[in-house]
Parts: C-alpha cells; sequence; structure tokens
C-alpha cells in the first residue's frame, strides 16, 4: 500500500511539474529551455560538435514535450498497474487518461501569453505518453 502512495504522488508532482512548464509564458519558457540548450552546446562544444543554436534550441523544444510526457505516462502506468487488477486495463487507462491530459496540456499553453496550441506539439506530446506507456509495460514485464 505505501509503495502504491508513493506512485500516485510521484505522479501528481510530475502532473503538477507538467502543469507549471504549460503555464509558463513565452519569455519564461524560451528562458528556460534556451538554458538548457545553451549547457548542451556547451558541452558538444569540447567534443568538437558544433550546432546552430536556434536550430538546437528548437529541437529541445519538442524533445521536452516528448521527455515531459514520456516520464508522465511511465509514472501513470506504473502506478495504474498498482491499482488494477488487469494489465490490460492499466494499459488502456494510461493512454487514454494520459493521453487528454496530453492534448489538455497542449491546449492550456494557448492561456499563457505569448504561447499557442500547437498541433505537433500535441502529436509529440502523444507521442510521448505512447512510448512511455510501452517502455512501462516492457520494463514491468521484465520483473513480472
Amino acid at each position: 500500500m505505501r509503495r502504491q502512495a508513493i506512485r500516485w504522488a510521484l505522479v501528481l508532482i510530475w502532473l503538477a511539474v507538467t502543469m507549471h512548464l504549460s503555464q509558463q509564458n513565452a519569455t519564461a519558457s524560451a528562458a528556460t529551455s534556451g538554458w538548457l540548450a545553451h549547457k548542451i552546446l556547451v558541452l558538444l562544444s569540447f567534443v568538437g560538435i558544433n550546432v546552430s543554436y536556434p536550430v538546437f534550441h528548437a529541437v529541445i523544444r519538442k524533445v521536452a514535450h516528448f521527455g515531459v510526457h514520456f516520464i508522465l505516462a511511465w509514472l501513470g502506468y506504473r502506478a495504474l498497474l498498482a491499482s488494477c487488477k488487469r494489465r490490460a486495463n492499466a494499459i488502456v487507462i494510461t493512454l487514454l487518461f494520459f493521453g487528454a491530459i496530453a492534448i489538455i496540456d497542449e491546449y492550456m499553453q494557448s492561456f499563457a501569453p505569448g504561447r499557442a496550441m500547437m498541433l505537433f506539439d500535441a502529436m509529440i506530446n502523444l507521442s510521448g505518453i505512447l512510448t512511455g506507456t510501452i517502455v512501462g509495460v516492457v520494463k514491468t514485464k521484465q520483473y513480472a
């Protein structure tokens, strides 16, 4: 029961992080992803890899959409697996519930100053949900 409570707490914490990132205005969002892009580019330059900052920053922003929702689905699947009697139910609920959250998350961005809802980003969010669920299923089957 304690493990189940911890898993659900992690889902709620990550969901709060996800919603916080979605509600950042355009300037704050660009600063967050820009800081990360700059730090990674500095590391890449040490090994002789030079990439255009604007292109890399755009890639980082898309990878962030995928990563945030990947983690949400993975955490959600693990929590649901501990709560559902059947693995199939956990899979379906994860895909439907967290898929809906991925779409709502993108829609919520349209209310943040300077941000907009983008179909491409919603699709990236959904691909993160699908991939996170698949990884959760594969990893939990290894230990079943």
